[in-house]
């Protein structure tokens, strides 16, 4: 049916209705709504481009791996939105992964690469990221997480570890993936940069140890040995009793400080470098400790664990110091050296019955138990000192915790004494 309008003009219902819709934007419109979506999208590009590019440029410029880590955690989940973030690092054949920020990082989670899903160890066979549904049958790092994101942390053609970004809520992955492929990049340099640089640390302290203690030898040793020398040849030339008492009590002296100074050219060159094992040197030490001095040294090593050289240089370094400083400031007559392992957590701890720690005498120049504390905050063990012993008024105990692997095999050395 038709109807006139207030004009006398016939018009259609349907006309009319399409009248009273709303006009189409026009073409200027659609292009400026096009334009700014475009500029929208360039704008968030560009951020994560500069977000990107200062990971890639912060992470491999720091050594120290605790800070490479403590970074990266904190980055991630602002570029990626991740509700939970992990990292893995892998020992030198690639074939374990421990846990070291995220969860299960407060125990050193170690997982074998053979024992992780299958979406998740796939990941590490690609130079990508690859997104995952997560379910009861295909698990992530999180329990809660219902997608996940991964990639291997890559240095040198080597995996050097893994990254894991998780959600608690389902959605597309796309760009997630993308960027989380750029994190890895730049972490999988950074990881091994501090890897090189722990090696090189290492390696020059030891140098230098061995360079101080050739010089103790050649100079200070071999000097010592020749005044002795000629303190011999003076007394049996001497006719005079008294002088002959007194070269006498010289070279008694200077024999002493040659017997010490040998003992420092051990301490200095004792070590783990794949020789012996950590048992035997303890061993070695407190037999040597005992022989040349007051104090008896024993020891209950059952269940040492099997390290990597790396953690057993560290542990032996403290152990040695924490002896050390028992035999010459402590007084006591006997030192105690304990090895336990209880709940994934072996504790290691060398105690005498002296008297104790004395703070008010402390010297300013007493750095031992600094560096020991610094080498157990260096391999994540908790550094414990009890003075004087509980329920008693002397003694000391200095014990380092450290979290192992019950898989694990103990050490066939493990004995007492």
């Amino acid at each position: 049916m038709t109807s006139q309008d207030q004009t006398g003009e016939l018009s259609w219902p349907l006309v009319d209705r399409r009248q009273a819709r709303t006009a189409p934007p026009s073409g200027h419109e659609r292009r400026n709504d096009v334009d700014q979506d475009a500029i929208d999208q360039l704008s968030s590009a560009n951020q994560l481009l500069l977000s990107l590019q200062k990971i890639a440029i912060t992470l491999p410029s720091s050594l120290d791996l605790e800070t490479v880590l403590d970074q990266a955690v904190s980055h991630v989940p602002d570029l990626v939105g991740a509700d939970i973030v992990t990292i893995l690092l892998a020992n030198k054949d690639a074939s374990r992964l421990t846990i070291v920020r995220g969860r299960g990082s407060a125990n050193l989670l170690e997982i074998a690469v053979q024992d992780l899903p299958a979406h998740i160890r796939e990941s590490l066979d690609l130079n990508r990221s690859i997104a995952s549904q997560l379910s009861h049958d295909a698990k992530g790092f999180a329990e809660e997480a219902r997608v996940g994101a991964y990639c291997a942390l890559r240095s040198r053609g080597m995996v050097v570890g893994l990254i894991a970004a998780e959600w608690r809520e389902e959605h597309d992955l796309k760009r997630e993936t993308q960027v989380l492929t750029g994190v890895a990049d730049a972490l999988g340099v950074a990881v091994d940069n501090a890897h090189i640089f722990g090696d090189i640390r290492r390696q020059s302290a030891s140098e230098e140890r061995r360079r101080i203690a050739r010089d103790l030898h050649d100079r200070t040793g071999s000097g010592l040995a020749f005044v002795g020398l000629e303190l011999d040849r003076l007394q049996r030339n001497e006719d005079n009793e008294q002088t002959r008492f007194e070269i006498s009590a010289i070279r008694e002296q200077v024999g002493s400080i040659l017997a010490e100074v040998r003992e420092m050219l051990y301490d200095l060159r004792v070590g783990l470098n794949g020789e012996a094992s950590l048992y035997d040197t303890i061993v070695d030490l407190s037999q040597r400790v005992t022989s040349r001095s007051q104090c008896v040294v024993s020891y209950e090593l059952s269940n040492l664990p099997q390290l990597d050289n790396y953690l057993s240089n560290e542990v032996w370094e403290i152990l040695k110091e924490a002896i050390i400083n028992a035999e010459r400031h402590s007084q006591g007559t006997k030192i105690l050296i304990t090895s336990v392992v209880t709940d994934s957590l072996w504790t290691i701890a060398v105690v005498d019955n002296g008297i104790g720690i004395q703070t008010k005498n402390k010297r300013p120049d007493s750095y031992g138990l600094t560096g020991i504390l610094e080498r157990a905050e260096s391999i994540g063990a908790t550094f414990v000192i009890e003075s004087p012993l509980r329920d008693r008024d002397y003694g000391t105990a200095i014990s380092i915790s450290l979290p192992v692997n019950n898989d694990d095999e103990s050490s066939n050395d493990s004995r007492s004494q």
